[in-house]
């Protein structure tokens, strides 16, 4: 079954939401394959050396993206690795240049410039699933209106049956590698408002060999899907600052009065902060807010990198432990649906009534975002 249906292109199924490469809410056919020829555009001004061999390949990647190429993370990293290790970084190629609202590439040697290393690339192309999903037969009626839109021939030698072909893979032409000597990754477009935060934390990272990460910002914004695609990336265990509330015995007034009261962070800084940038074992307890108790005690995975998530997290308390600090905001009218969507009525009142009120007084009394802090505004369908 084919990826459109009136003209609308469908979701690759309920299944595929880990990773989605773009939200296909509202985008048609037609306005898909505009975008694409726009991007094709762009990259004919910026290599005239592109042939119709190039444009294959471009309309190939616009669509189906990364999947045909990867394999295990230590082979897809060794292989980038090589790749890398032959190239010089250079700052004046563009870090990312957009295939689609689904993929775009990642330039090999602007991220050695920016010191994001191949496991890092690796993990960006594993976490990369097409919430749409095309097939080939997409791609050849693609590519037949493309050679129609710029004036260029087919290829010779490009038969449908080559495209339909599972095992075919278009290739660039010799003029094109010549002058351009191409070297990127594939990777999903929803990454583009986030490849300076993963390059900033690679880089932490490489400096420090141990990093804490703090995700802050208002509810709703997109922080927890942010920390869960960073945990799969740098393979950090994620702490939320949601199980860290006061207990319902110590939600005085007094302290609902200190901006950013309501979160335990001393005991989240004492629990898990503190131990683990000594490089101990760290045991959590999670409070549950509903039944007003704490959970069974865990233990948290040893890493490299560690991301705390939530509102509250750059607290004196915590912030002192951070080596990356990102604050993750967006539209109110955006988040206010999020916030719809998934609470009650009941829970709603709530959040108008208490929740809202306490975040938007913590983030006046500490400035927030600030200085030294990352602020990060998706895409609205990011």
């Amino acid at each position: 079954m084919g990826p459109m249906n009136g003209g609308t292109i469908v979701p690759a199924g309920t299944g595929a939401a880990k990773g989605a490469a773009c939200e296909p809410e509202g985008l048609t056919k037609e306005s898909f394959e505009r975008e694409v020829l726009a991007h094709l555009r762009e990259e004919r001004l910026r290599r005239p050396k592109m042939g119709s061999q190039d444009a294959v390949k471009f309309v190939f990647q616009a669509l189906l993206g990364v999947g045909h190429l990867l394999a295990a993370r230590e082979a897809v990293t060794d292989r980038i690795a090589r790749e890398m290790d032959g190239e010089e970084a250079d700052t004046a190629e563009l870090l990312c240049e957009k295939l689609s609202p689904c993929w775009c590439r990642l330039n090999l040697r602007r991220a050695k410039a920016e010191q994001i290393t191949p496991d890092v690339i690796a993990g960006l192309m594993l976490t990369s699933q097409p919430a749409v999903r095309f097939m080939r037969k997409d791609v050849l009626e693609v590519i037949e209106r493309t050679g129609q839109w710029l004036g260029d021939a087919v290829p010779d030698g490009l038969a449908p049956a080559s495209v339909l072909d599972e095992s075919w893979l278009p290739s660039h032409s010799d003029a094109y590698r010549k002058a351009y000597r191409p070297a990127y990754r594939v990777i999903s477009s929803d990454w583009l408002p986030y490849i300076g935060a993963v390059g900033k934390i690679s880089r932490a990272l490489r400096d420090k060999g141990r990093l804490l990460v703090t995700i802050d910002g208002p509810c709703a914004s997109g922080k927890t899907t942010f920390a869960q695609r960073l945990s799969e990336v740098f393979g950090a265990p994620v702490v939320h600052t949601d199980d860290f509330v006061v207990p319902h015995a110590g939600k005085t007034p007094e302290r609902l009065a200190i901006p950013g009261g309501n979160c335990d962070a001393e005991r989240l800084a004492n629990e898990v902060a503190e131990p683990w940038s000594r490089g101990e074992t760290v045991r959590i307890r999670k409070y549950d807010c509903g039944s007003d108790r704490f959970l069974p005690e865990e233990t948290l995975p040893d890493s490299t990198v560690l991301i705390i998530e939530g509102c509250y997290c750059n607290l004196p308390a915590l912030s002192r432990y951070a080596g990356v600090k990102l604050f993750v905001d967006a539209p109110w009218e955006q988040r206010e649906q999020r916030l719809m969507n998934r609470e009650s009525p009941a829970s709603m009142k709530m959040f108008y009534k208490r929740w809202i009120p306490l975040e938007n007084a913590y983030f006046r009394a500490y400035g927030l975002p600030g200085e030294g802090i990352d602020l990060i505004v998706p895409q609205q369908n990011a």
